[in-house]
């Protein structure tokens, strides 16, 4: 058996986090792989999971898990009977809950403990407890809740909102586009990328270009490279290079069903009406 479901946040927390997943495996083992994607939290609530880098070492996952934002495809391995609960998280939200610059985090995971304190610990308690996704919702929604009143001062929210903007619309102008409606020096802007999302502007282009790319070939695995790639890419070559360096596979592995887990998930939580719309790109 094998179910993944999603679920909103609390309306407070909608510009803060881009959706709730569960995932549930009954007595099997099943690998994907995770694409380069924003900062989340993971609860193991049974089973154990597992992650490989792409330098090949392999981390278990802790019970709850900070993932900062990735720039790096992994592989995954979850053994089951397992439950796992999952909370995305967006540029803004990173800020308000956990304060630190998300660059610090890049490509990294940590206990949530190492951020959250005993919060983390009670929280999966919580849903170790719990008896439904609601009551695994409601322990997330006063978890973050929580968290996010530490560090609201923290906040640049216009910046972040030009960025996704930008991500959104394909990066449109390039970077000097970006540095243009910003109305700061080219400086500034890497700096507060890097501070906001966790990689510099050009890096962003590149990620969400090919995350964009795996979103089309998600809902249409039958379409033609040229009319997912579009004008991003220079030619089929440089298409599959940057798809294999975010997604972990080449886009033809990808339409096979390369990543079932992952493909099933960008389909699934588009049907999310609060889902952000950086989400729906990546």
């Amino acid at each position: 058996m094998f179910s993944m479901r999603y679920y909103s946040p609390a309306p407070p927390l909608r510009r803060l986090l881009s959706s709730y997943y569960v995932v549930e495996v009954g007595e099997a083992r099943i690998t994907d792989v995770m694409r380069a994607e924003l900062p989340n939290v993971r609860f193991v609530i049974r089973g154990r999971s597992a992650l490989t880098w792409p330098d090949g070492s392999v981390r278990s996952g802790y019970g709850a898990s900070l993932f900062g934002p990735r720039c790096l495809p992994l592989g995954m391995a979850l053994e089951g009977p397992a439950l796992v609960f999952g909370a995305g998280i967006m540029p803004d939200g990173w800020l308000r809950c956990f304060g630190v610059d998300s660059d610090e985090m890049a490509d990294e995971m940590l206990p949530l403990e190492d951020l959250a304190g005993s919060r983390a610990r009670s929280t999966l308690c919580r849903m170790r407890n719990g008896a439904s996704d609601d009551d695994l919702v409601a322990a997330a929604d006063a978890f973050f809740l929580s968290l996010a009143r530490r560090y609201a001062a923290r906040q640049d929210p216009g910046f972040g909102m030009l960025v996704e903007d930008w991500l959104v619309r394909g990066s449109p102008g390039g970077i000097d586009g970006l540095i243009a409606n910003a109305d700061r020096s080219a400086r500034q802007v890497e700096r507060l990328c890097r501070r906001t999302y966790g990689a510099p502007p050009k890096l962003l282009m590149r990620k969400y270009r090919a995350l964009r790319a795996a979103v089309g070939i998600s809902l249409d695995p039958g379409a033609h490279w040229l009319d997912i790639a579009g004008e991003d890419f220079y030619d089929q070559s440089h298409f599959i290079r940057e798809f294999r360096t975010f997604v972990g596979m080449t886009p033809t592995q990808f339409a096979d069903a390369g990543a079932a887990v992952m493909s099933h998930s960008i389909r699934l939580r588009r049907q999310l009406p609060t889902l952000p719309r950086l989400s729906l790109v990546s």
